[in-house]
């Protein structure tokens, strides 16, 4: 066996025990789903991860049902087959739903909520957490490296979000998103079987 072999060996089990240990700290953890160390969470009681998972190091992934304005029951599912790369960051204080086959790359940010900052008196730190609307990530989409999705979004199925997006408005299915604020610049058309600038 190569170096570089036993070194793939080598993490996989350590992802294998680790994912084992973080097992009940989650609502549920799936068959086959991985969690390479370090892994952070304040709360992943409310986290229920599909099957055939996986998230890399650094991973940050929290429900937050304390510091919000309004008092909401948060959750976040996440379907079957999706990877996410290194640094993810996930927080939610509503429903969050993350479909299966999704891929997000590294530093990759999803959230569906944002410090308060109306009242002047108070250190931004110390006001109330608000939240827009939920975040739907849909199936098979496509993260790209250091993307942001900002609350109240809804992404369309086979959707791609180009490199360092920001993700304010809903993006269609079949769509290709890039810039700041992410805008569509191509869909795919059916008719034609090709990608097409709109």
């Amino acid at each position: 066996m190569s170096y570089l072999k036993a070194q793939n060996w080598v993490k996989l089990k350590k992802a294998q025990l680790y994912t084992l240990i973080l097992r009940s700290d989650f609502a549920k953890i799936g068959e086959g789903t991985l969690i390479y160390p370090p892994f952070h969470s304040n709360n992943a009681a409310q986290v229920y991860l599909g099957a055939n998972c996986q998230i890399h190091p650094g991973g940050w992934i929290d429900t937050i049902p304390e510091y919000c304005k309004i008092k909401h029951n948060p959750r976040i599912d996440i379907g079957d087959g999706t990877y996410f790369g290194h640094r993810v960051h996930i927080c939610a204080c509503s429903h969050m739903i993350i479909g299966k086959d999704v891929l997000a790359a590294d530093n990759v940010y999803i959230s569906d909520l944002f410090h308060g900052f109306e009242d002047i008196n108070l250190p931004i730190l110390n006001t109330p957490l608000v939240s827009p609307g939920p975040v739907v990530i849909e199936d098979q989409v496509w993260l790209g490296e250091r993307v942001c999705i900002m609350p109240n979004v809804r992404i369309g199925k086979h959707s791609v979000i180009g490199a360092n997006a920001v993700v304010t408005k809903d993006i269609p299915p079949y769509s290709i998103a890039t810039g700041i604020p992410a805008k569509v610049i191509k869909q795919f058309n059916f008719a034609s079987g090709k990608w097409e600038r709109i």
